[in-house]
């Protein structure tokens, strides 16, 4: 095909991408932004960061952090492509121009599973990750809904438990990983 040609029909897609984008922003302005739940989500983006800097061990912080950076970006990723293949939708979301929920996928994923990864060392991490799937599955995303923050349009939360196992295993072993530390192994 032309390069031409295609580049043409690229910026028609882009074009309406952009008019979707702008009433997206309009509406986000409209309605959420500064509304109790949008507080609620900067509270919630903020505040556990402050209670895992306060309470965890800092003996292992770089080892934590590490892990939970790469919860947070693999989380943002996934939350993204899901918004954008119409899987779910995120109607109070704290920013409009990041298809995710930055509170979930920033803060709440990742120090969920910091805390976990240094709590009961001698645990399995198959039997950790379970666990941390289940909290998700079975009392995060159930609040998420009835608190009306996130609505499912093509996704069922039984579908989001072996990615969360997944994840939470990969970095309970980047956590613990001896290529990067040897003071958690």
């Amino acid at each position: 095909m032309d390069p031409q040609k295609v580049t043409a029909e690229m910026l028609k897609a882009y074009i309406k991408y952009q008019e979707a984008n702008d009433l997206l922003k309009e509406k986000w302005y409209d309605f959420v932004f500064l509304s109790p739940r949008w507080w609620v989500g900067i509270f919630l983006g903020l505040i556990p960061w402050y209670m895992w800097w306060k309470f965890h061990n800092k003996n292992y912080t770089g080892d934590i952090f590490r892990a939970g950076l790469f919860m947070a970006l693999i989380a943002l990723l996934m939350d993204s492509i899901g918004v954008q293949l119409g899987l779910w939708i995120y109607p109070y979301d704290v920013f409009p121009f990041i298809p995710g929920d930055t509170p979930w996928d920033l803060t709440l994923l990742p120090v969920s599973a910091m805390f976990l990864i240094e709590m009961k060392p001698k645990w399995s991490p198959i039997k950790k990750a379970i666990i941390y799937a289940l909290l998700v599955t079975l009392i995060g995303e159930p609040l998420a809904l009835f608190f009306k923050v996130y609505e499912p349009l093509h996704w069922n939360s039984i579908y989001s438990f072996p990615v969360y196992v997944f994840l939470f295993y990969l970095c309970n072993k980047l956590a613990r990983s001896k290529k990067y530390n040897s003071k958690m192994n």
